[in-house]
């Protein structure tokens, strides 16, 4: 099952999830948490599954790749259903924080 990715702004609308939207103080955590994860130079996604339970994902990236929306990371994070498996499994148990490091693949020689 794969969720639908959307940007980071999302989170201030996320109380339309009804029961599974946080509270509005932990919101409040959530949203300074986002900000301090993009101050440091993460990018951020917010994920929601068909089933409604959802979780923010913090990317960071190698330091010589630029990226300008951090929806361009969207194949990046499909490329690997380990982890968003894991994502999933972690977002309905309610922890809905998650950093990824992304790196480049070690040059192959032939």
């Amino acid at each position: 099952m794969k969720p639908i990715f959307l940007p980071s702004a999302a989170l201030d609308a996320i109380d339309e999830l009804g029961p599974k939207a946080p509270s509005p103080g932990r919101l409040t955590r959530l949203q300074k948490l986002r900000d301090e994860a993009q101050a440091s130079g993460a990018h951020v996604l917010l994920l929601i599954w068909p089933t409604l339970d959802w979780a923010l994902l913090a990317v960071k990236v190698p330091s010589d790749v630029v990226i300008r929306d951090a929806l361009q990371l969207v194949p990046n994070v499909l490329a690997i259903p380990d982890t968003l498996e894991q994502l999933y499994e972690k977002a309905r148990q309610g922890r809905h924080l998650t950093q990824l490091q992304l790196e480049h693949r070690p040059a192959i020689t032939h």
